[in-house]
């Protein structure tokens, strides 16, 4: 196995020494500026139930529990190092009552139905093998009038990087919009960019149709 290929695995779900210690260095250096966007997306109102997908080291979490404003923010990773880490970061949330972190796939774990008023996720839907089918069932969890967001680096700016292309798909912010409108019931759907010190970060924000 190559190099860009164990990385790139790595990337998708962190494993041992290297994912807990290394990945999660890679993980908050790089997103960094991609959290601040995604933060500042969510717009995180008073007692709002929140749902992050990949929630990786849970410092986005950290931060949004951080703001009182009586939210509750639940994260789930198909990762046990992830897990590990973000447990280890949002203790003293985790014991208020303000965080809940998960351990398993969000495309195989049950989540109530209209349960969130926000959904959002960072840098992992290159990672999604059938993005028809998370979109459905992200749908199916968000409250009417509910907002998903997703944080992304748009496919030219990850072509220059040394990635398997097996592991990721890319996505232009053209591609992101025609997913998000294929799903009828997600509306109002806008990305917004922001330069950064070496990449543009992107978001993508819709919101659940109000029948």
């Amino acid at each position: 196995m190559n190099y860009a290929t164990f990385f790139s695995r790595q990337a998708r779900k962190p494993t041992g020494v290297f994912g807990r210690f290394y990945m999660s260095r890679v993980f908050e250096k790089g997103n960094a500026e991609l959290n601040d966007l995604t933060f500042e997306s969510l717009a995180v109102a008073a007692n709002e139930h929140i749902l992050e997908i990949g929630c990786g080291t849970g410092l986005l979490i950290k931060r949004i529990a951080g703001h009182e404003t009586g939210a509750l923010i639940e994260g789930i990773d198909f990762s046990k190092s992830m897990v590990a880490l973000a447990h280890k970061n949002n203790r003293r949330h985790i014991k208020r009552g303000k965080v809940a972190i998960h351990l398993g796939d969000f495309a195989q774990v049950t989540f109530q139905p209209d349960a969130f008023d926000k959904v959002f996720t960072v840098n992992t839907v290159y990672f999604w093998k059938n993005p028809e089918a998370i979109l459905a069932k992200i749908h199916r969890v968000l409250k009417p009038g509910g907002r998903l967001i997703i944080g992304f680096h748009e496919k030219s700016e990850m072509e220059k990087m040394p990635l398997n292309k097996d592991v990721f798909k890319y996505y232009s912010t053209q591609d992101m919009k025609e997913l998000l409108a294929g799903h009828g019931s997600l509306e109002d759907t806008e990305v917004i960019s922001r330069k950064g010190a070496r990449k543009v970060s992107y978001c993508a924000v819709c919101s659940k149709a109000v029948t």
